[in-house]
């Protein structure tokens, strides 16, 4: 995650962390059958706040960082979605959330999750591949082309994908290679 992106995570976690602190305390004090009938409407809106914090910090880890181009959403987002339907980790992220107010079990689980999308991404990024063939290649025929990924906009460079913006800067300043 970039700084702005792991602040914005770090956020939503420690605001779910805290309504699920809030959930279990009130869950120890006060018997449940109490807590949606006498105390409906605030208990309603502490299991909808946590409803919608789980969601976005979920998405937050989840979906950080990965690329699609706007033109191959829709090819995509099909695979996404199907991935995380066949998963059944959202309804494992409920009951971390709901059932045991476990901050520690939710990470892991979209954690989890994070990997199965990529997992799930993979194939359709790799029939995205084409060869960047830059002009030290057409001068020099022993430079190899870049390996370049449409749908995302990247290329792939000591093992790792680097985005489009940023290839050019991390092409200037090559990192220093390990024995």
């Amino acid at each position: 995650m970039n700084g702005t992106q792991d602040k914005e995570a770090a956020l939503l976690r420690e605001e779910l962390a805290k309504l699920l602190s809030t959930l279990k305390h009130n869950r120890e004090k006060v018997p449940l059958d109490v807590l949606k009938t006498k105390y409906k409407k605030g208990y309603a809106s502490l299991c909808a706040d946590i409803k919608r914090k789980a969601s976005d910090y979920a998405a937050k880890v989840a979906l950080n960082g990965i690329r699609i181009h706007k033109d191959y959403l829709e090819e995509a987002v099909p695979i996404i979605n199907g991935t995380i339907e066949s998963s059944g980790i959202l309804k494992q992220l409920s009951g971390a959330a709901f059932s045991r107010q476990d901050i520690a079990e939710f990470d892991s689980l979209a954690g989890t999750l994070r990997e199965k999308i990529l997992a799930g991404l993979e194939p359709f990024y790799e029939k995205h591949l084409a060869l960047y063939i830059t002009p030290e290649c057409l001068e020099n025929p022993d430079e190899m082309p870049l390996i370049y990924c449409v749908a995302s906009h990247c290329f792939w460079q000591d093992g790792k994908w680097i985005p489009l913006e940023l290839y050019k800067t991390v092409a200037a300043c090559p990192q220093e290679k390990s024995a």
